[in-house]
């Protein structure tokens, strides 16, 4: 079973700000859907879709990037 993550980024490279949806499989998550969700991952890159920055080069500056509006 897959849930949707729909983000809003604020690129601090460009100055863009987009919305971007995404999807996770529930099945790998090992804790609950909320904590999983806020878990970030430094290893494979998430970008700005405008400008290809990497938002998550640390945690830190993917929160100050990136919200989560909606899980599910």
């Amino acid at each position: 079973m897959a849930m949707d993550l729909v983000y809003n980024i604020d690129c601090k490279h460009c100055g863009s700000h987009s919305e971007y949806t995404t999807w996770l499989d529930r099945r790998s998550a090992q804790h609950g859907d909320e904590e999983f969700a806020l878990h970030i991952d430094t290893e494979c890159a998430i970008r700005c879709p405008i400008c290809r920055a990497k938002l998550n080069t640390t945690p830190a500056a993917f929160r100050s990037q990136v919200t989560i509006l909606r899980v599910g």
